[in-house]
C-alpha cells in the first residue's frame, strides 16, 4: 500500500496534472476533456483542505512514499467505484472492504450483468499499460491472502460470483453472472442478502476475525438454492481461512488459522425435531456455557473458542421459520408435540468440533504438549412403528468429548517461563480426558405414550504431574464417573390430557411441567453435578 493523501469522497475529481510528490484529490467518478486525453487515468486522494496532509500507512505499518498515483481499470461514476476510491486510502483490511459487499449486491437493483473494477497505486510517471501496472493488477485480482468471495446459485440455475481482493498496492472487485439469466424475483433476493454479506465481511475483517454469518442464512430457498462464502485474511502475519455453505438441507462453516481449526455442520433435513424459537435460544445458551466450561477446564485458546461459539450460534439461527414452513407443506408427516419437544433440545441436529494448534512450551521435555480438542454432536431419529403419527418413535443422542493438556506455574502470580535451565522447571503438567452423553427415547402406541426415558453419563479424568527443579515429585490421576437414568412416563402420561388444553390454568400447569423436564435433557459433562441430580 502506498502512502497517499486522504480522500474527500464528497468532492471527487480527476486530476490530469503530472504526478508529483503532492497530489490532488481524484476518483473515477468524472473526467475532464484534458484528463481524457491522458494516456492513463490518474486517481489520487486528497485536496487543498487540511485532510490532504493526512498520512496513510500500509497494512504492515510502514509509511510509504508520497510520489504515487491511482490507476483504475476503467473510469466510472458508479457507487462501487466511488466507494473504492474512498476505501483505498484506508490501510486496515476492514476499512478497505467497508460497504463494498453490500454495494456489489445492491447493484442488482438496476443491473444484472457482470461488473469489474480495480485500482492500483503506481509510482509517478508510470505509463498506462506498463509491465508494473499489469503485474500489480493481476496480483490484486489473483490475491489469496486478503480475499473474500461469495457464490450464490439460484433455483433457476443461474450462478452469481462476487469477489473482493486487496493487497498493499491494489484493490479489486468483481461480479460475474453465468449459467442462466436472473429473474426479477431472484435479483430482489440477492439484494436482501446485502446487509448479511457486509456484516459477514466486517466480522471477517475484524482483528481477531469473527464469524457473523446469520444474515447469510436468511434467504428464500424458493428463489436461492445455495449460498457459499470463502475468505482468506492475514492475522498477525499468518493466514486465517473461513468457508461457509448454506442450502435448504444443511449449513456448514469451517475455519483454520493461527489458533487452530473448527467446523460446525447443522442438518436441516429433519426439521420435525426443531422446537420453538424460545426453546432453541435456551438450548444455544446451554451449549455456549458448555463451551466456556470446556475452555476453562482445558485452558483452550480464548480466540478459538470465541469463534467456535460464534459459529455454533450462527449456524443454529433462523431455523424456526424453515421448520414452520415444512410443517405447513407436509402436514401428514410425523411431527413432535409439546410433550415430545420437552425431552429434546429443540435444535436441528449438528456436528461441531474445534482443535487448537499444538505447541511444546517446555524445551526440556518436548514430549509434553499444550493441546485442546473438543467435539460435540446431536443426532435424532423420528420414525414410526407402523401407524404414522399415532405410533411415532423418537430418539435423540447428545455427546461431547474434551481432550486437553497444558502447563501451569506452581505460583499463581509468577508467569511460567520454561527453559532448559532446571531452575525454571517448576510447574504442573495437566492432562484432561472428558466424555458426556445424553439419550432421550420416546415411543407411542396408538396415540398413547408408552415410553419416555432419559439416560445420561459423564466421565472426567484429570492427571496432574508436578515438577520441582526438573524432578517429578508427584503424579496423580483423578477419575470421576456418573450415570443417571430417568423414566418420565408416570409424570408425562397424565399431562397428555392437557395437550389440547384451552384453560389458562391447564396450559400453565402443562408448560411448567414440561419446562422442568426440558431443563434436565441437556448434556451434563460434570459427573459430580450429574450425581447430585439423582
Amino acid at each position: 500500500m502506498t502512502n497517499l493523501s486522504a480522500v474527500s469522497s464528497s468532492a471527487p475529481l480527476i486530476s490530469a496534472a503530472p504526478a508529483t510528490a503532492t497530489r490532488s484529490a481524484s476518483t473515477p467518478s468524472a473526467a475532464s476533456n484534458q484528463a481524457s486525453a491522458q494516456s492513463h487515468t490518474s486517481v489520487t486522494l486528497g485536496g487543498s483542505n487540511a485532510a490532504a496532509s493526512a498520512q496513510l500507512y500500509s497494512m504492515s505499518g510502514a509509511a510509504p512514499s508520497t510520489d504515487k498515483f491511482f490507476s483504475w481499470q476503467s473510469k466510472s461514476n458508479d457507487a462501487v467505484s466511488t466507494m473504492m476510491a474512498g476505501n483505498f486510502s484506508s490501510s486496515p483490511l476492514g476499512a478497505r472492504f467497508k460497504g463494498l459487499g453490500a454495494a456489489l449486491l445492491n447493484r442488482f437493483d438496476s443491473d444484472s450483468g457482470n461488473f469489474s473494477q480495480s485500482v492500483v497505486a503506481l509510482p509517478a510517471g508510470t505509463p498506462k499499460g506498463s509491465a508494473l501496472e499489469t503485474t500489480l493488477r493481476a496480483q490484486t485480482d489473483a490475491q489469496t491472502d486478503n480475499k473474500i468471495s461469495l457464490t450464490i446459485v439460484t433455483t433457476s440455475g443461474a450462478q452469481v460470483d462476487l469477489t473482493l481482493s486487496s493487497q498493499e498496492d491494489g484493490l479489486s472487485v468483481q461480479v460475474q453472472v453465468g449459467k442462466g439469466k436472473l429473474t426479477d424475483a431472484e435479483r430482489g433476493a440477492l439484494q436482501k442478502l446485502s446487509d448479511g454479506f457486509q456484516t459477514a465481511i466486517d466480522g471477517i475483517a475484524a482483528n481477531p476475525p469473527g464469524l457473523k454469518l446469520d444474515g447469510l442464512t436468511q434467504f428464500d430457498t424458493s428463489l436461492l438454492a445455495s449460498v457459499d462464502l470463502h475468505a482468506s485474511v492475514q492475522v498477525g502475519g499468518q493466514t486465517q481461512t473461513i468457508g461457509f455453505h448454506a442450502d435448504s438441507k444443511q449449513r456448514t462453516v469451517s475455519a483454520a488459522g493461527p489458533a487452530g481449526t473448527l467446523k460446525v455442520s447443522v442438518d436441516l433435513s429433519n426439521l420435525a425435531i426443531v422446537g420453538t424459537a424460545k426453546q432453541q435460544a435456551e438450548a444455544i445458551k446451554r451449549y455456549l456455557k458448555q463451551f466456556d466450561d470446556a475452555q476453562s477446564r482445558g485452558h483452550g485458546d480464548a480466540s478459538l473458542v470465541a469463534m467456535f461459539k460464534d459459529a455454533f450460534k450462527e449456524m443454529n439461527s433462523n431455523v424456526t421459520s424453515a421448520a414452520q414452513q415444512a410443517r405447513e407443506q407436509s402436514p401428514a408427516a410425523i411431527w413432535l408435540n409439546k410433550t415430545d419437544q420437552s425431552m429434546t433440545t429443540g435444535l436441528a441436529d449438528f456436528n461441531a468440533s474445534m482443535t487448537q494448534e499444538v505447541t511444546s512450551p517446555n524445551p526440556a521435555r518436548q514430549s509434553e504438549h499444550d493441546t485442546f480438542s473438543y467435539q460435540t454432536s446431536q443426532s435424532s431419529n423420528v420414525g414410526s412403528n407402523g401407524g404414522g403419527q399415532l405410533n411415532r418413535a423418537i430418539t435423540q443422542q447428545q455427546e461431547s468429548h474434551l481432550s486437553a493438556s497444558y502447563h501451569e506455574s506452581l505460583l499463581a502470580d509468577v508467569p511460567l517461563r520454561l527453559t532448559t535451565d532446571k531452575n525454571s522447571q517448576n510447574y504442573t503438567y495437566h492432562q484432561i480426558k472428558d466424555d458426556a452423553s445424553s439419550k432421550a427415547t420416546i415411543a407411542y402406541d396408538k396415540g398413547v405414550l408408552v415410553k419416555a426415558t432419559l439416560e445420561q453419563s459423564a466421565s472426567q479424568s484429570t492427571r496432574v504431574q508436578k515438577y520441582m527443579m526438573g524432578g517429578l515429585i508427584n503424579d496423580n490421576t483423578t477419575p470421576q464417573n456418573a450415570t443417571l437414568s430417568r423414566d418420565f412416563l408416570s409424570l408425562l402420561k397424565p399431562l397428555q390430557k392437557k395437550e389440547g388444553a384451552t384453560s389458562a390454568a391447564d396450559i400453565s400447569a402443562l408448560d411448567q411441567a414440561l419446562a422442568t423436564i426440558n431443563n434436565l435433557v441437556y448434556l451434563q459433562p460434570d459427573p459430580l453435578t450429574l450425581r447430585n441430580e439423582r
